[in-house]
């Protein structure tokens, strides 16, 4: 057994369930030699959305045009229960994993990758996609890897696999109180966050495409569904207020793309020399 697991734990995130899932991830863990712990989601089939406290509906109509799905605020209401589950415990750093996740044979020398580079970073997002490497700046190499430290530009979508800090679960179980964005769009928010936030390339954590995610099992992919469903008044504004959510979102994401650039360019220079 590799022994990150005393310094990082992994939390896999499954519906109680979900059994199938659960054997065929808790067998890929041990062939990478990864102890880890589950954490129960939450089923959005038994969530009364509109009157839940923790939901912002307003917010999410005005600028989406539609509420979240109750898959979505379900998860959101998971990856919460593993941030208050580090604040309790007070742990230093952790992974976080949903139950149907491909895990590459280079998780564990990533994660130990990360844990010693631990101070450059809050949240580290493994995001797998093709679309995600094509949007990434890569700033310097993962020692003992083969994959590089990068950056995602703009909010990439994916919250199947992270590994995070004690600040970036305070401060992410604190923005959750009272929400309105799905959980990957909040990571991706850096701006709002606060956070260090970067990623892996190629990432060792890839999303499982082959089978319905829980969420979309929930509520009938219902999240891909992108129809307006307002009426009245809010109706008549949303495309003012969808207009100016886009505006903003290229604003700060534009923003931190220039602001990250310095610093990310001084990074690779600061290998190169080391390496020459």
């Amino acid at each position: 057994m590799h022994t990150t697991r005393r310094h990082c734990p992994i939390y896999v995130i499954t519906l109680d369930h979900a059994r199938e899932r659960q054997q065929t991830i808790s067998a890929r863990l041990r062939e990478l030699g990864l102890a880890f712990e589950f954490i129960s989601g939450v089923d959005g089939r038994g969530l009364k959305l509109e009157n839940h406290p923790d939901y912002e509906p307003i917010k999410r109509r005005l600028f989406y045009g539609r509420d979240l799905s109750q898959g979505e605020f379900g998860c959101i209401l998971a990856h919460r229960n593993v941030y208050r589950h580090m604040q309790e415990l007070q742990v230093e750093m952790a992974v976080v994993l949903e139950d149907d996740s491909i895990l590459t044979e280079e998780l564990p020398e990533v994660i130990e990758a990360l844990a010693r580079i631990a101070d450059n970073w809050d949240l580290v997002r493994f995001l797998g996609r093709d679309k995600n490497y094509r949007s990434t700046r890569s700033i310097r190499p993962l020692e003992g890897t083969s994959a590089m430290l990068a950056r995602q530009l703009g909010i990439p979508g994916g919250a199947y696999g992270y590994m995070l800090n004690l600040k970036a679960a305070k401060r992410l179980s604190r923005m959750t109180q009272k929400n309105w964005l799905a959980i990957d769009t909040l990571h991706g928010a850096v701006w709002l966050t606060g956070l260090r936030t970067l990623a892996v390339a190629p990432s060792p954590v890839l999303p499982n495409d082959e089978s319905p995610s829980c969420i979309d099992s929930q509520d009938n992919n219902l999240r891909w569904d992108k129809t307006v469903r307002l009426e009245g008044g809010m109706r008549l504004i949303y495309p003012v207020t969808r207009g100016l959510w886009k505006f903003y979102l290229a604003c700060c994401t534009g923003w931190i793309r220039l602001k990250s650039l310095l610093g990310d360019r001084g990074d690779v220079r600061r290998v190169g020399t080391h390496g020459s």
